[in-house]
């Protein structure tokens, strides 16, 4: 299958969007420092749990950042319906949802509203990639029988 303009675009965001992030890596103190609030503590003055938990979503994120750009070009390579497309689904998944549970408990520490936000978002998208490898997982078992019969 033939990428159209705006998935050639998309890719593009996607390396980007990790290249930057794995660059910004090392600089997570300073950006954070940079970009808080004065009513919030610096970086340094956090407990370890908090930047450890800091750095598992951020490293996290950069994964379903790279597991994105794996999955278009494996949608692209050859059909979209193959087992690995609905396997990678399922890890983006459980990312999310991993992000939703570190983003809700630092949300029961440290209570502010965006953090609750975050955590529902992330959990509804981790039922939305779910749901998508299921149905994907569905036309792949259709598409056998079809296969199959013909």
């Amino acid at each position: 299958m033939k990428k159209s303009i705006i998935a050639k675009i998309l890719s593009i965001i996607l390396l980007i969007i990790l290249f930057v992030g794995l660059i910004s890596l090392f600089f997570i103190p300073n950006f954070y420092d940079i970009f808080k609030d004065k009513s919030i503590d610096s970086f340094a003055s956090h407990s370890l749990i908090y930047k450890l938990s800091f750095y598992t979503c951020y490293i996290i994120c950069l994964f379903i950042v790279y597991r994105l750009i794996m999955l278009f070009n494996l949608i692209y390579e050859k059909s979209p319906f193959r087992k690995e497309i609905e396997k990678s689904l399922k890890i983006m998944a459980v990312m999310f949802m991993i992000v939703a549970i570190i983003v809700f408990i630092k949300s029961l520490f440290i209570p502010t509203l965006l953090s609750f936000v975050v955590s529902l978002l992330c959990f509804l998208i981790s039922l939305s990639f779910y749901l998508l490898a299921e149905v994907i997982k569905v036309a792949i078992h259709y598409k056998n029988e079809v296969d199959l019969t013909v």
